[in-house]
Formats: C-alpha cells, structure tokens, sequence
C-alpha cells in the first residue's frame, strides 16, 4: 500500500527480516531502495487521479500518505518539473485530444 507510513521496521518485521536485509534484497530485486519505490508508486497514482480530473489536491496528498500538501507539491514538481495543478490541466488538454 504505498499510501501506508509503515516504516522500514515495520515492513521488515511483517515479512520476517531484519530491515537491514529487507532493504538490501529489496534494492537488489528492484534496482531501487524501498522508499524511492513507494515514492514512485505514490507519483504514478497521483497521475492517474489527476488525470482522472482530481480536484481536491489536499486530498489526494492525504490519500497518497503525504502529510501535507506542501510535501505532495514538492514531491512532485521534484518528479515531474511542474506542480499537481500544472500536470491537471495538461493531462486534461490531451484527453480532449484523444
């Protein structure tokens, strides 16, 4: 659930490993730390409801895990070079388009 705040205890402990081994499998089985792959999923979601037409960005950063919007922002322009609201309106335009 990538909205989850579970840490990397947490997650270790649900899947019976130390974090220490959870972390290093996890990054070799994916080329990528378990934080940067939430984060990743967490973006790919954010996308799929701004394309949608999500209105509430508030929202949708609660929703994802973030808490607060400000967070989601940065996130987000940090991913994607334009803000949540930006990437609506562009998404919006192409789906016209379609």
């Amino acid at each position: 659930d990538p909205s989850s705040a579970d840490s990397l205890h947490e997650i270790a402990r649900a899947v019976a490993s130390s974090p220490f081994h959870l972390a290093r499998r996890f990054k070799q089985a994916n080329g990528i730390g378990l934080h940067g792959y939430r984060t990743r999923l967490r973006m790919a979601l954010a996308l799929a409801r701004l394309g949608d037409g999500e209105e509430d960005l508030t929202g949708l950063a609660l929703d994802l895990g973030y808490s607060s919007h400000s967070h989601f922002t940065a996130t987000f322009r940090s991913h994607f070079g334009a803000s949540p609201s930006n990437a609506r309106t562009v998404l919006a335009s192409s789906a016209r388009f379609r």
